[in-house]
C-alpha cells in the first residue's frame, strides 16, 4: 500500500485507506504495521485531503462525496475508475449500480418492461431469498442478518421499469457494456446478440443475473488488508468484509 501522490493508474488504488498523518507515522515505528499495509493494489490517503481543481477526477470525487474521513476504507467501483464507495456499503452499492446498467442495456435494446421477480443474497452464513411478487421473504430467512440486508437492498432498487419499446440500438448497447467493463457478463452480451436484426426477434427472456461478480476483485483487495489495530474501523466494516455478500436477481425482460 503506497502513500504519496494519488495514483493515476486505477489498478494501484482499488482500495484506499484514509489515515491521519500521526497514524501514518505510527505505522513506520509500530512493529509489523508498515508491512501489514503493503499491497500493490491499495493506497494510503493522508487526511486532511485537499483536492485542487487540477487534481485527478477520482480524488475530487472522493472529497466531494464526503468520503475523505480518517479511518475510512474505500473501494473502487468495478464500473467507473473515478468512483469509490465505503467498504461497508460497497457490496450493495455496486450491486445496485449493475442492476441500473442492466436496465439501461435493456432500454437500448428496445425493451418494453424489465421486472425483478426474485432477489437472493448469499453470504458465508447462508442464503436469504425475497420473492418480489408477493414482497415476502423466502422460507427460513426472516429475522436473520442476511434478511435485513436483503430488505435494505430491495428498498433501494427499482423492481419494475417500463419503456415505450422500439428497435434495438445495438451500437449504444455495446458501448455501454464496454465503457462499464460489463462485456464479460455472458447474460448481458448474449442479450445484445439476440436483439440484432433478424427474422425471428426475441420477445421475452427470463434470466438469473449476478450483481456481485465484477466487484469481487476490488473487494478482495480490501479483504486481504491487515489494517493495524490502532486504526479505528466500524463494526459494520468488519462484518461486511467477512460475510462476502453476493447478490443475484431473477429478471424477466419483455420486448
Amino acid at each position: 500500500m503506497a502513500t504519496g501522490s494519488f495514483p493515476v493508474d486505477p489498478s494501484c488504488r482499488k482500495a484506499i485507506l484514509v489515515l491521519q498523518e500521526h497514524d501514518i507515522e505510527k505505522c513506520a515505528y509500530e512493529p509489523g504495521a508498515a508491512q501489514a499495509l503493503l499491497d500493490e493494489e491499495a493506497h494510503v490517503l493522508q487526511f486532511p485531503v485537499r483536492a485542487h481543481d487540477d487534481a485527478p477526477t477520482a480524488l475530487r470525487n472522493i472529497v466531494d462525496a464526503g468520503l475523505a474521513r480518517p479511518g475510512n476504507v474505500l473501494v473502487l467501483s468495478p464500473y467507473d475508475a473515478d468512483t469509490y464507495e465505503e467498504a461497508a456499503l460497497a457490496p450493495q452499492r455496486f450491486a445496485l449500480a449493475k442492476h441500473m446498467y442492466f436496465s439501461t442495456l435493456c432500454m437500448h435494446l428496445g425493451a418494453k418492461e424489465v421486472v425483478v421477480e426474485q432477489i437472493e443474497l448469499r453470504t458465508r452464513s447462508g442464503k436469504s431469498t425475497l420473492e418480489v411478487k408477493g414482497e415476502r421473504m423466502g422460507a427460513g430467512a426472516q429475522g436473520t442478518v442476511g434478511a435485513e440486508d436483503l430488505e435494505k437492498f430491495r428498498a433501494q432498487m427499482n423492481l419494475r421499469d417500463e419503456f415505450e419499446g422500439g428497435r434495438a440500438d445495438v451500437v449504444a448497447a455495446e458501448r455501454l457494456l464496454r465503457s462499464t467493463g460489463l462485456w464479460a457478463d455472458a447474460n448481458m452480451r448474449t442479450l445484445i446478440e439476440m436483439r440484432r436484426e433478424g427474422a425471428n426477434q426475441l420477445k421475452t427472456r427470463k434470466l438469473v443475473l449476478s450483481l456481485s461478480s465484477e466487484a469481487k476483485s476490488n473487494l478482495n483487495v480490501v479483504g486481504r488488508l491487515r489494517i493495524p489495530a490502532f486504526v479505528k474501523l466500524s463494526a459494520e466494516y468488519d462484518r461486511v468484509v467477512k460475510e462476502q455478500q453476493d447478490y443475484t436477481l431473477t429478471v424477466v425482460v419483455k420486448f
